[in-house]
Formats: structure tokens, C-alpha cells, sequence
């Protein structure tokens, strides 16, 4: 099954990226070696032949990384792996909701997700050349036996996050909003304003340049 109109995302590793994968963000693996495991795809036998992995992303698997930017989700992930002779194909679909903290009132909301994303993956020998159309390719070698998709599918998570967390505007629905943190910005805001015009003598500047202009 091919995924169409799907993000390519440009991923750059390591030769011994198996094991840099083990350094870059997880925790201790003694504690989740176990976990991590789960994602490993072991292609030695396959025939080539297009074959579906599903995973189902939650808290306990964001907690495996240091400083994920969620707390929570509910995700599933679909992965469709298509192997060739030399080349992997991984087609990742993910559904779910992620749990977001409102930038301005810091309500905590459910924010759908629907995402696509596409990468490749490349036997090479250890001294192969990457050329300039193969940036968006990670390459193993050839003694490899799996690859561990632990790593992608945090980032694609990841990457489901919004620039702005304002679950209202983009859910449209205002019953999210927490009233009563919003009333005290405001509160907050009319001060600060006040008590600048009050001790700032360039409002008292311009407001003689308007009634000048009346007159």
C-alpha cells in the first residue's frame, strides 16, 4: 500500500546510528530495553514484500524520552513497510489526540491529529558516498539486521504540535478557555497599562498633541 500526499522528512544518522539511537534522548535503556524493543523491526527474512506494523502511543512511551514537550497522547500508529532488495520504504500514519496546555489560560484540551510521513531507508556499504539526492534517506549497513523506529515515531509525534497552543481557536470551541485565569491577565494587563500612563510622561505628551488637534 502506497500513502500518498505524505510528508517526507529529512533524517540524517549516524552509520552506528543503532546505537547513537540508544545515547541521543532515552533514559537509562537498562529500565526500558524491554519498551524499546517494541519498535524494533527485524527485516533479515522478510521476503520483499510490503508488510503493516501498528503501534499505540501513550504517555508511558513520551516518558521514555527527557524533555518531551508532552506530557500525554493517545496515538496510533500505522506502519506500512515496504522492503526491497536494497531499500526500505516506511509509510507512517498517525491518528490520535495529544494533549495540549493552553498558551494563554493554560487549559489542558484533546487536539486531534491525523499526520503522513514518509522515509527511506538504505543498505550501503560503510565507505558509500551520500549524494545530494539521498539527504532524505537513512542509511544501514549491511551486516545490519533491524532498525528500531522508537526515535521517528516520537518525532512525528513531536512534530504534531502546534507552533501556538491555543486549543480554543483552533478547536473553536471557547468552553475550554479557563474564564477565570483569562479575567485575571486582563485585570492584569488593564493595571500595568494604568499604571504606565500614569507615571509615563510621554502619555501626557501625546494627550496635549490630541487636544491640540481638537482645537
Amino acid at each position: 500500500m502506497k500513502i500518498r500526499k505524505c510528508q517526507k522528512i529529512v533524517v540524517h544518522l549516524h552509520p552506528n546510528w543503532k546505537t547513537r539511537l540508544k545515547d541521543c534522548s532515552l533514559k537509562p535503556l537498562n529500565e526500558y530495553h524491554s519498551r524499546i524493543e517494541e519498535f524494533d523491526i527485524q527485516f533479515t527474512g522478510l521476503q520483499n514484500h510490503t508488510y503493516t506494523f501498528t503501534y499505540f502511543i501513550n504517555s508511558a512511551f513520551l516518558h521514555l524520552f527527557e524533555y518531551a514537550p508532552l506530557d500525554d497522547c493517545d496515538v496510533e500508529v500505522q506502519l506500512q513497510f515496504t522492503k526491497k532488495p536494497t531499500l526500505f520504504i516506511l509509510d507512517f500514519a498517525l491518528s490520535g489526540t495529544i494533549k495540549i496546555e493552553c498558551d494563554r489560560c493554560l487549559a489542558q484540551a484533546d487536539l486531534p491529529i491525523k499526520k503522513q510521513y514518509q522515509v527511506f531507508v538504505k543498505m550501503v556499504g560503510a565507505s558509500a558516498e551520500k549524494s545530494d539526492r539521498e539527504l532524505d534517506v537513512i542509511f544501514i549497513l549491511p551486516d545490519d539486521t533491524h532498525i528500531n523506529v522508537a526515535q521517528l515515531i516520537y518525532e512525528f509525534v513531536v512534530l504534531s504540535v502546534p507552533g501556538k497552543r491555543i486549543p480554543c481557536i483552533t478547536l473553536k470551541d471557547k468552553s475550554i478557555c479557563d474564564r477565570e485565569v483569562l479575567e485575571k491577565w486582563q485585570k492584569l494587563n488593564q493595571s500595568e497599562d494604568t499604571q504606565n500612563t500614569a507615571t509615563d510622561p510621554r502619555w501626557d505628551a501625546l494627550k496635549k498633541l490630541k487636544e491640540n488637534d481638537k482645537k
